[in-house]
């Protein structure tokens, strides 16, 4: 019930967004390096879970749009089990669409497409309840 409330938030944030917008984003206008600043309004880094003395920190995570509709990112997490911390690096390549303000970032890992609004310098995706926002 709760991931189906969060769910629920995500896409009405995502409609308000896209309701409020008139400009056009090209291109041209997203390619480069998107860096996350913070996690539903929290600064980095962001406890993606924990239990006990166990937990999962995002550290950084940096979105690169390439002319071509692909795109490549790359996360560092701090990982900490039993009080041993680790620093694990995920990637993720893919393709994007633009339509307006709205991006669509589908993977190739299989895993569901992103969307989110950008506007100006700002990129917002919602995503499993969680609202990350990335600067240019």
């Amino acid at each position: 019930m709760a991931e189906m409330r969060k769910a629920f938030v995500s896409a009405v944030i995502i409609v308000a967004f896209t309701a409020c917008s008139d400009g056009v984003t090209g291109v041209k206008t997203i390619t480069g390096d998107w860096e996350l600043r913070t996690v539903n309004g929290s600064s980095l880094p962001f406890t993606v879970s924990s239990s006990g003395s166990n937990k999962t920190e995002i550290l950084d995570d940096v979105i690169s749009f390439y002319e071509g509709f692909t795109f490549s990112e790359t996360v560092h997490l701090r990982v900490t089990l039993n009080g041993q911390q680790s620093t694990v690096t995920n990637t993720e390549t893919g393709a994007f669409s633009v339509f307006g303000t709205s991006v669509t970032l589908t993977g190739n890992s299989g895993a569901l497409a992103r969307r989110g609004l950008i506007e100006g310098n700002t990129m917002t995706l919602a995503e499993n309840g969680q609202i990350s926002a990335y600067k240019k």
